[in-house]
C-alpha cells in the first residue's frame, strides 16, 4: 500500500484521523467536525456542496448513526437489548485566511440523541445511581455517544491557525474529546465502540462535551508538540449556554496537558506517542455534586505503522478521585487498514481494568479486575455508507453476581451527505 493510499483510508473512512488543531493533521479528534467533513469528501465529488466551499468558504455536512446491542449473560429482570440513533449537523466556515495558510473559521456540529429502546446503548451496561437496569453488570460504557439525551451543541467555536499552521487555537464550546488523548481508532462512530478503547481509555473523568472553553496546539518542532486545554467542568450540552454563567461565577474547571512525539505532522494519528495529564475539579458534572474531591490522572498511547497497513497499538492510564471509571486501565490492540478494500478497517484490542471504588456510580466496593475486548470490522459498503458489525467480550463484569462473563453483538451504521 502507497502512502497516497493509506491517506485516503485515514481520511475516507469516517475520519479514522484523531486530535481538530494542527494545519495538515489539524489537531483534530476523530469524530471533529473538520475530519468529518474531510472524510465525506470523495474524489469525483462537485456538488451543491463544493460549489459552496469554493464560492463562499462554508463547508457542510450531516449523516445519520445507528447502532444495536445485544448482550448475554445479563442479570435477572433487566434489558439485554439496546438501539439509538443520532443525527449530526455541522460545518466550518472560512473567514480569515492569508498567503502563508493561516486560517480562522467558525466551527459547529448539533446533535440529536435518540433512544429506540428503552434503555439506550449507553446504559446497557449500567445506568448509575445504583440502577443496573442496564443488564450487563458492567462497570463500562458499551456504546459511549448513543444515549438519548435528545437535542445537544457538541460545537461551535472559532478556530484560529498561526505559524504556517504549526499552532492552533480554539475558543468556544468545545467537545474535549477532539483535542484529549487521540488515536486514529478513537472515534465511538467509525472506531472501536466500547469507552475503554476510546479517550481516556476509562481512566479519565471526562467533562460533557459542547462545554465553554479553550484549547491550544503548538508542534515545537518537526516531531515534538504540546495539547494544553481548559474547560467548564460543569458544562452542560443539552443545555450549553448555561456554561457562561457556572463558568465564571463557580470556576470548575477540567483542564489537560499532553506532550507527545510524532514520526511527522503527516502521521500524528498514527505514528505518535503521547502522555497526557488532566484534573477535573469536584463538584462537576461527572462526580457527586456532594463530593468536593479534585480528580486527577494521567493517560499515555503510543501507536505505529509496522507495515503499510498494520498499526499495533498500546493505551492505557492512571486516575486518583472519583470521576473515573477505572483507576488503572492498560491496552493492547491493532488497526488493520485496508482490509479486502481499501476503505475498510477492522479493529482488535482487549483491556484490563481495575475498577474505581470511589466512584459513587458503583455504590459497591472489593471487585475483581475487568477484563475487556472488543472486535470490529468497518465495511465500506459505498463513499456514503458505511456498515460495521462488532463484537464485545467481557470477563468478570464487576456489577454482576450472576455471570462471571458478557458477550456483547452489535451492528453500527452510517448514512453520510
Amino acid at each position: 500500500m502507497d502512502k497516497s493510499t493509506l491517506h485516503t483510508i485515514l481520511s475516507i473512512p469516517l475520519c479514522l484521523s484523531p486530535l481538530p488543531l494542527f494545519a495538515g493533521t489539524d489537531f483534530s479528534g476523530p469524530n471533529s467536525v473538520n475530519n468529518t467533513l474531510k472524510a465525506n469528501k470523495t474524489e469525483s465529488q462537485q456538488t451543491w456542496r463544493e460549489t459552496l466551499a469554493a464560492k463562499h468558504k462554508i463547508t457542510l455536512g450531516l449523516d445519520y448513526q445507528m447502532i444495536g446491542l445485544k448482550g448475554t449473560g445479563t442479570l435477572p429482570e433487566t434489558d439485554d437489548s439496546a438501539a439509538s440513533g443520532v443525527f449530526r449537523f455541522y460545518g466550518a466556515w472560512e473567514l480569515v485566511s492569508d498567503e502563508s495558510g493561516n486560517t480562522g473559521e467558525l466551527v459547529w456540529k448539533v446533535e440529536h440523541r435518540h433512544s429506540y429502546t428503552d434503555i439506550p446503548p449507553k446504559g446497557l451496561g449500567f445506568l448509575g445511581d445504583g440502577s443496573f437496569n442496564g443488564g450487563l453488570g458492567y462497570a463500562g460504557v458499551i456504546a459511549p455517544a448513543y444515549s438519548d439525551q435528545g437535542s445537544r451543541l457538541t460545537n461551535l467555536y472559532w478556530k484560529q491557525k498561526f505559524n504556517q499552521g504549526n499552532t492552533a487555537l480554539m475558543v468556544g464550546f468545545l467537545d474535549t474529546t477532539d483535542y484529549l488523548d487521540s488515536y486514529a481508532l478513537a472515534s465511538p462512530w467509525t472506531g472501536f465502540t466500547n469507552l475503554v478503547f476510546s479517550t481516556g481509555s476509562a481512566a479519565t473523568g471526562l467533562p460533557d462535551d459542547g462545554i465553554l472553553g479553550v484549547a491550544v496546539g503548538h508542534m515545537l518542532n518537526d516531531n515534538f508538540y504540546l495539547i494544553a486545554g481548559l474547560a467548564d467542568a460543569k458544562g452542560d450540552s443539552s443545555n450549553p449556554f448555561e456554561g457562561v454563567e457556572t463558568l465564571f461565577n463557580d470556576h470548575k474547571l477540567f483542564t489537560s496537558l499532553e506532550i507527545g512525539w510524532t514520526k511527522s505532522q503527516d502521521n500524528i494519528y498514527t505514528d505518535n506517542v503521547h502522555v497526557t495529564a488532566w484534573q477535573l475539579d469536584g463538584n462537576t458534572q461527572n462526580t457527586s455534586l456532594s463530593n468536593p474531591d479534585i480528580s486527577r490522572g494521567l493517560s499515555f498511547s503510543a501507536s505505529y505503522f509496522i507495515t503499510s497497513q498494520i498499526m499495533p497499538f498500546i493505551r492505557g492510564g492512571f486516575s486518583d478521585g472519583p470521576a473515573a471509571l477505572y483507576t488503572k486501565s492498560m491496552t493492547i490492540g491493532l488497526g488493520y487498514f485496508g482490509l479486502l478494500a481499501d476503505n475498510n478497517t477492522l479493529g482488535l484490542a482487549v483491556n484490563a481494568g481495575e475498577v474505581n471504588e470511589d466512584s459513587g456510580a458503583f455504590g459497591q466496593s472489593n471487585f475483581d479486575t475487568q477484563y475487556t475486548s472488543e472486535l470490529y470490522f468497518n465495511i465500506a459498503l459505498s463513499k456514503r455508507i458505511h456498515l460495521t458489525p462488532n463484537l464485545q467480550y467481557i470477563k468478570n463484569p464487576a456489577l454482576n453476581s450472576y455471570s462471571d462473563s458478557n458477550w456483547v453483538f452489535g451492528l453500527r451504521a452510517r448514512m453520510a451527505l
